[in-house]
């Protein structure tokens, strides 16, 4: 059994996805990368996951709080910690997010220091 654990990062925009997937891998984790809310879905029931990072606003008929809401009442995925990352820093987005079944919220820019805060408050250190 592997000690790696595994990270869905979420965004339909291909720099920020590959910017947090590349911070991830360079904390040590395996990361999966999906372009959609439907994508995600998919990607979720089928891979065994440790957390999600989603952006919350996305184009198509499943954004980030449609896609964060569904895993959370999902009970295959309902424990899995979900980050919500959005470029709208406005506390109404951070309250949306939470709603939805984020555990955390971080806005864009981000910074390595501050996912790091965050994934670790999530998933401590010594659960990897």
């Amino acid at each position: 059994m592997s000690q790696t654990r595994t990270a869905l990062v979420i965004d339909d925009d291909p720099g920020s996805r590959r910017l947090l997937a590349r911070w991830l891998e360079e904390m040590g984790w395996a990361v999966v990368e999906a372009t959609s809310g439907a994508e995600a879905l998919d990607c979720a029931l089928a891979t065994e996951l440790d957390l999600v990072l989603v952006d919350i606003r996305m184009p198509g008929t499943i954004d980030g709080l449609r896609t964060a809401m569904v895993l959370h009442e999902n009970e295959r995925s309902r424990r899995l910690p979900i980050l919500a990352v959005s470029a709208s820093p406005q506390e109404i987005f951070r309250h949306r997010a939470l709603a939805a079944g984020c555990a955390g919220f971080v806005s864009k820019p981000v910074s390595f220091k501050r996912l790091q805060q965050e994934i670790d408050r999530l998933v401590p250190p010594g659960k990897r």
